[in-house]
């Protein structure tokens, strides 16, 4: 036996976790009241794109994938921006 108690020893990855934050508290918006929904749906795609730019800073978890995270990124803050600051 492992010392480690029979686990393997792997981790959930912090932008895996950081991404099911995100979505959690995007889908968790729909069943807000108009106030409070824009604004937890502004939060989660804030946090997704922080994730999503930090990947691209980076260069995790694939180089090439830099400019991917970039779009992605650039996405998800513009949505977060309209959701919570423009006139509803």
């Amino acid at each position: 036996m492992t010392e480690d108690g029979g686990k393997t020893g792997r981790r959930l990855a912090p932008e895996l976790i950081g991404r099911a934050v995100a979505l959690a508290m995007v889908a968790g918006a729909i069943f807000l009241a108009p106030p409070a929904k824009f604004w937890l749906a502004g939060a989660g795609c804030a946090l997704a794109a922080a994730v999503f730019l930090i990947q691209a800073a980076t260069g995790r978890p694939v180089r090439r994938a830099r400019w991917l995270n970039l779009v992605f990124g650039v996405i998800f803050a513009v949505t977060s921006f309209w959701l919570v600051f423009l006139p509803h």
